[in-house]
């Protein structure tokens, strides 16, 4: 049986770090204004607005923005933002706000478009090992494949058709079949689907993720609500650590206690491995 397949590489190089940059001329922003940021409050400023299609009256400084942006895109791995005006539904475009951003986080961004755009691809796939992986790779044979294939990264086995680690003993077909007739086992694949082992080593609490981004929190409460309560959380108990990791890699994610940014360990296979 072959399993030839193509992994995807990145350019982990690291760039060079700038300040705004310099195409966000007057050309670029639409119903410039003075007045007072709603963000920063500062008055007397330079109001923008980042797309033609944001109708309203500009209410935001450049400033503002790109620290918005920045902060996204290094903390959350976002590629993705809408207008920060709370009557407008705009979504913006990578053209339009890429007059905001370094070099450096312009790579970041291109990178995660990219493997937004390869999970389009029917023959694209994420490895789903439990021990964290976060490699992506196309199976180029996927049709001639006898259910499963190899991750070039990890070397773990993995079913292409359910997107889990290889159910061993059981054909694709059967796999779905006992999964109709056993509970238990469907269960145990949603679990395994859709949770992961905290890497604390000391905690190893298992987390399951719906939605969100890819920052998660060993907490009972949840990701989000642990960051709402500014280190105020208990976490839910003793069988929770408050450890931060990447949900691709299971890499550790600190906080940096002087700029309270994360400090990232993804691993180099890992799709946000230019965040570290």
């Amino acid at each position: 049986m072959s399993k030839r397949s193509r992994p995807v590489t990145k350019d982990t190089t690291p760039k060079p770090s700038s300040s705004v940059s310099s195409n966000a001329s007057s050309s670029t922003f639409y119903n410039e204004r003075e007045g007072q940021c709603s963000i920063c409050s500062e008055a007397n400023i330079r109001l923008v607005n980042l797309s033609k299609k944001c109708v309203h009256l500009s209410n935001c400084c450049v400033a503002c923005l790109t620290q918005s942006f920045a902060t996204d895109i290094e903390s959350k791995g976002s590629y993705t933002f809408r207008c920060p005006m709370p009557t407008c539904t705009v979504k913006f475009e990578p053209e339009e706000y890429y007059c905001l951003l370094d070099t450096r986080l312009m790579g970041i961004v291109d990178n995660l478009l990219l493997h937004r755009l390869l999970e389009t691809n029917e023959e694209f796939r994420w490895c789903k090992s439990t021990k964290g992986c976060g490699a992506g790779q196309l199976v180029c044979n996927y049709k001639d494949l006898l259910g499963y294939y190899t991750c070039h990264a990890c070397g773990q086995m993995l079913c292409f058709r359910h997107s889990i680690e290889w159910h061993k003993g059981f054909t694709c077909d059967e796999f779905e079949a006992e999964r109709a007739r056993n509970d238990d086992l469907a269960s145990d694949v949603t679990v395994l689907a859709f949770t992961k082992k905290c890497p604390n080593e000391a905690c190893g609490t298992p987390i399951m993720k719906h939605e969100g981004c890819d920052v998660m929190t060993c907490c009972r409460f949840g990701s989000h609500t642990c960051a709402e309560s500014k280190d105020t959380c208990d976490h839910g108990g003793r069988n929770y650590c408050g450890q931060r990791f990447c949900w691709s890699c299971l890499g550790k994610i600190d906080l940096d206690k002087k700029t309270n940014g994360f400090i990232r360990h993804c691993k180099p296979s890992c799709k946000y491995y230019s965040l570290n």
